[in-house]
């Protein structure tokens, strides 16, 4: 009795979430980008490979954790490799409206990086970003950082992205 009350309800309730979901606006897309950073520690020049998964929760506030990885060249064993995963909060401060978002955000950052030395820290993200919708579906964006370490390290680089709304 109780399994036929809840396929029912079910059979009820999931129609009308696809309904609601296909009448609104994405609010989660996902975003891929590459470009270069610095690491002030040792001068190293870095080419970044970026994946982000951004929940808009307002027109103005967005959460989005993302994982960065070092575009490394696979032939040579000497090559530098990053790995680095941050959760970020993003305030649009004109309005997201679907059409351009402009944002400034911060958040944590983790970072392990592998030459010379095995090094890893926390610390934080300073983020300008700038994103233009194509259609309705895919955009293009600019993201332009900044990151501060616990170790006395820092990073600051620039990425061009692209995106889809899911």
């Amino acid at each position: 009795m109780c399994r036929k009350i809840i396929v029912s309800l079910c059979l009820i309730i999931c129609p009308v979430f696809v309904v609601n979901t296909q009448a609104r606006d994405s609010d989660t897309d996902l975003r891929i980008g590459l470009g270069f950073s610095t690491l002030k520690q040792g001068n190293v020049f870095l080419v970044l490979s970026e994946y982000e998964l951004d929940a808009k929760l307002s027109d103005y506030f967005t959460v989005a954790p993302s994982i960065v990885l070092s575009v490394a060249d696979k032939w040579k064993s000497d090559s530098e490799k990053l790995f680095q995963a941050n959760m970020n909060v993003f305030l649009s401060p004109f309005r997201n409206n679907r059409r351009n978002d402009f944002r400034i955000g911060g958040g944590l950052s983790f970072y392990k990086f592998n030459q010379p030395v095995i090094r890893s820290a926390f610390g934080f993200n300073l983020i300008v970003e700038d994103s233009y919708s194509i259609n309705d579906r895919f955009f293009i964006g600019v993201k332009a950082f900044m990151q501060p370490y616990f170790n006395r390290e820092s990073s600051s680089g620039v990425l061009l992205k692209a995106g889809i709304n899911l």
